[in-house]
């Protein structure tokens, strides 16, 4: 009867621990780790500068605040978020649940947001989620390793959109040639090419700027390169995802590209000329070398330059609409090669948001 009873505790506890991601909290803390790195990092921050001066406190502060900016960076940028299907995210087919995708995505896009808008999150701003859409193509075995590969790929007045690709690598150079094989002889129908049409639809959003039609094969190039079913380094590709946010502020929404330029995200510096060599060297922007518009954001959100963060969240609830056409840096720091891609982006991507309110009209 002992050992009977020390089994059942055994089995008991094993259950347990297979399902210890599906606790009260745990969710939470896996969405919320990145930003909890930010709040902990903060706290510290002021314990260190608890005897310091409040100017010497405003250099540490604006030290701490840089050093999580990416000043400098493409607007561009992909991040991963590694898991696996643990028991209790998958089916009863021994694979990751469908409904186990949206789980992770919550997490993936929280890591993306807290490296790319440090400030955004900082001032208090909230990312909401207006929508996802997923094709299959297959299926995570229970227990497998996978990643998800986090890209911001294209945004307009008030929506951005997320492409997420969950992937797994190949152990041996032998299954990655196997799965080479199969994807060639396999084919996922791509959603992106049902026609779709406007007529009788209400569009919310408006673009930036009115975009150069892109001609249909190179729309076809561009909409095979954001939904390939091929990853570069020879991953497995199971399953792909655009997630469609917006930036609120409040209950105001403010345009992504107001957010990325206080973020110091920027269109890349223009190259100049080496007197050496007499040949265009890159200069790349970075927070020693920061964007022409930067001078901008510190004058706003920095308390050194007369800025604060009080300051930077009444710009951001509505402030940025009192600025001139003309004088609108963040359009600046957005255009260029940015610009262009955006417009090239949006108009494959945007064709899921025309798609689904398109089928609200559907009776």
């Amino acid at each position: 009867m002992q050992l009977l009873s020390q089994v059942v505790k055994w089995m008991l506890s094993l259950l347990l621990l297979l399902n210890i991601r599906a606790f009260p909290t745990v969710w939470h803390f896996r969405i919320f780790r990145p930003l909890i790195y930010i709040w902990v990092s903060q706290f510290l921050l002021k314990i260190r500068a608890i005897f310091l001066s409040k100017s010497a406190k405003a250099k540490a502060f604006e030290h701490w605040i840089d050093s999580l900016t990416p000043v400098g960076a493409s607007p561009f940028q992909s991040t991963v978020f590694r898991s696996w299907a643990s028991i209790d995210e998958s089916d009863y087919n021994f694979h990751l649940s469908n409904s186990s995708y949206a789980k992770a995505l919550d997490a993936a896009r929280f890591k993306l947001a807290c490296q790319l808008l440090p400030k955004f999150i900082v001032a208090g701003g909230v990312i909401p989620l207006a929508g996802t859409h997923f094709q299959f193509v297959r299926e995570i075995p229970i227990l497998a390793k996978y990643e998800v590969r986090v890209t911001l790929q294209a945004w307009d007045e008030k929506w951005i959109y997320i492409v997420c690709r969950f992937v797994s690598k190949h152990k041996s150079k032998r299954s990655t040639s196997v799965t080479a094989k199969k994807n060639d002889t396999e084919t996922s129908p791509s959603f992106f090419h049902a026609p779709v049409s406007s007529g009788g639809v209400s569009m919310s959003s408006t673009p930036l700027n009115s975009p150069t039609p892109v001609p249909p094969t190179d729309m076809d190039k561009l909409a095979s390169k954001l939904l390939a079913t091929e990853e570069p380094d020879g991953a497995t590709l199971h399953t792909i995802t655009v997630s469609q946010m917006c930036f609120k502020m409040g209950r105001i929404t403010v345009p992504p590209a107001v957010i990325f330029a206080i973020n110091g995200l920027c269109v890349p510096s223009t190259p100049t000329l080496d007197s050496t060599f007499d040949t265009l060297a890159p200069e790349t922007y970075s927070p020693a070398n920061p964007p022409p518009h930067w001078d901008k954001v510190k004058s706003i959100a920095s308390r050194l330059h007369g800025g604060s963060i009080g300051k930077l969240q009444s710009f951001l609830r509505g402030g940025w609409k009192d600025v001139p056409e003309g004088e609108r840096w963040w359009e600046q720091a957005m255009g260029g090669a940015v610009e262009l891609q955006r417009q090239q982006n949006l108009q494959v991507l945007d064709l899921l948001r025309k798609g689904m309110a398109g089928a609200r009209e559907i009776r």
